[in-house]
């Protein structure tokens, strides 16, 4: 009798830890393998620091991490998640974003990747999220400069950091008609030796690539913004999970929930400073 019983409690034993590990792995994460359970999450283009493959062949990012932090708050019915990059012109919900080799399509239900609004129809295509990020554009001066505004530019050769800045600039003809010189580079390095060297007296640069460059101890950002660029998520409007996605951020973002608030350290991690975080969410 006593062997039953020792056989007994091993058998209730072991099926208690499967339970336990079932419970422990019931939370979502990416996916290996796309099926009818996975939410498929579509960036067309690596673009750093948002989404991109490290030196080990595997995606990381703001919003790798953001997704992985968030998902198992408002996945639904689904029970993990794949990204997948996708064309140009791809459309969430309409467009496949993977087909398996039995030929079954699958269709994307978020867009990442350093997503903006009031680009061509997507705010009428698309639900989105709460803007989450914000980049400025700035003007950065060395702390010796003789420039401390706008107002005493004049004069003043620019260097400029890639289209975004030229465009931003082009839009502030005010400002660009006092410069006596302007050139564009084609990274913040080439852009801070220019500015150290002298080469030029004042940097046209986006606040994600100052921040992060480690370098902004050295110089001063004058008062104001050229532009600012607000990034959010898009969602497919016929199966809409971007009111879960704003709940589960703003849960990240709260001192009072779980581990208290683990946006702000993740918008440092990766952009350098945590003004870069915009997000606010109110509920009705």
């Amino acid at each position: 009798m006593k062997k039953y019983k020792k056989f007994f409690s091993v058998i209730l034993c072991a099926a208690l830890i499967c339970v336990l590990f079932s419970a422990c792995s019931s939370g979502g994460g990416e996916s290996g393998e796309i099926t009818e359970d996975t939410m498929l999450i579509a960036y067309t283009q690596e673009i750093s620091p948002f989404i991109y493959m490290n030196s080990s062949g595997q995606l990381e990012g703001f919003d790798v991490d953001l997704i992985k932090d968030t998902f198992d708050s408002f996945k639904g019915d689904y029970k993990n998640y794949k990204f997948v990059q996708v064309d140009e012109n791809y459309v969430l919900g309409e467009d496949p974003a993977y087909t398996d080799e039995n030929g079954n399509d699958y269709y994307a239900l978020i867009f990442c990747g350093g997503m903006h609004k009031n680009q061509g129809t997507y705010n009428e295509d698309y639900s989105w999220s709460e803007d989450v990020l914000k980049n400025d554009i700035i003007t950065v001066v060395p702390k010796s400069s003789s420039v401390k505004s706008y107002g005493n530019i004049a004069g003043a050769k620019a260097g400029v950091l890639n289209e975004l800045c030229a465009n931003a600039l082009d839009e502030n003809t005010a400002v660009k008609n006092n410069l006596a010189s302007l050139n564009v580079y084609n990274s913040s390095d080439e852009l801070f030796a220019a500015l150290d060297s002298g080469a030029v007296d004042a940097a046209v640069i986006d606040s994600f690539s100052f921040y992060s460059s480690g370098k902004a101890q050295a110089y001063t950002a004058l008062n104001g913004a050229l532009d600012s660029i607000e990034y959010a998520y898009a969602f497919y409007k016929n199966e809409d999970y971007s009111e879960g996605f704003n709940e589960a951020v703003k849960e990240m973002l709260s001192p009072d929930y779980g581990e208290g608030d683990t946006l702000t350290p993740l918008v440092e991690k990766y952009f350098g400073f945590h003004e870069a975080c915009v997000f606010t969410y109110e509920t009705e």
